[in-house]
Parts: structure tokens; C-alpha cells; sequence
């Protein structure tokens, strides 16, 4: 019998965006329990996922604060949502980004940064 592997994970792999493996320092924020720093284990470009060891009880869909620490822009604090959780940690999916109390599309986020780099040299 032949199996066609490549389509098999095809049909497994549901990501649209290309995961890179990243430690970074991050510090997730919600009103039920408060901030918690972790640790990133890859990102995308449509999200990130992060190891916890306490994983706090957060339902598929709620909504949640991310910086990260070890960026060049660490104000920046993007609105994420849980897709999913396990034993290891949550997986966030970018919703938008706030800066200085202004929110923007994720779209915009190069622009946010080419126009703070120009302002800080």
C-alpha cells in the first residue's frame, strides 16, 4: 500500500504562518491572575507559543496581554488570544498591539516600529 506522507501532513498542519523556534523572556497579563513571566517556545507571524509550568485556567478564546521583554520595543503590549492550552503551556494568537494607550492592527506594527526608530536616533 502507498501513503502519500506529504499530504498526510499536509491535512495535520493547520498553521498558516511558519513557526521559528525563540527563547525570549515574556510577561503575560489578565485580570484574573495578575502578571505572569514566562518564556516563549516559537512565534509566528500570526503567534507565539508559551511554556508555563502554572498555567493559569483560561478558556480556548479569552483574551490576554503579552509583552516581550528581550524585543527592542518592550512597551509594546499585544492583545493575544488562547487557542489552545496543554501541559506545557498556551498557544496565543495576535489579535493587535497597544502603544502609549493607542491600539493598531497588527498590519501596522512595522510602521509603529520604523517610526520609533526614527524618533529614538
Amino acid at each position: 500500500m502507498f501513503v502519500d506522507l506529504g499530504r498526510q501532513r499536509q491535512m495535520r498542519e493547520k498553521r498558516a504562518s511558519i513557526r521559528k523556534e525563540v527563547r525570549a523572556r515574556v510577561r503575560i497579563t489578565h485580570s484574573t491572575f495578575g502578571v505572569i513571566r514566562a518564556w516563549t517556545r516559537n512565534i509566528s507571524d500570526g503567534g507565539v507559543y508559551v511554556e508555563l509550568r502554572e498555567k493559569p485556567h483560561l478558556p480556548v478564546g479569552a483574551h490576554i496581554k503579552l509583552q516581550m521583554l528581550d524585543s527592542a520595543m518592550p512597551e509594546i503590549a499585544f492583545n493575544m488570544k488562547v487557542e489552545r492550552t496543554d501541559v506545557e503551556g498556551i498557544s496565543l494568537s495576535f489579535v493587535d498591539c497597544e502603544m502609549r494607550g493607542e491600539r493598531y492592527p497588527m498590519g501596522s506594527l512595522r510602521q509603529i516600529w520604523n517610526r520609533q526608530t526614527r524618533l529614538s536616533s
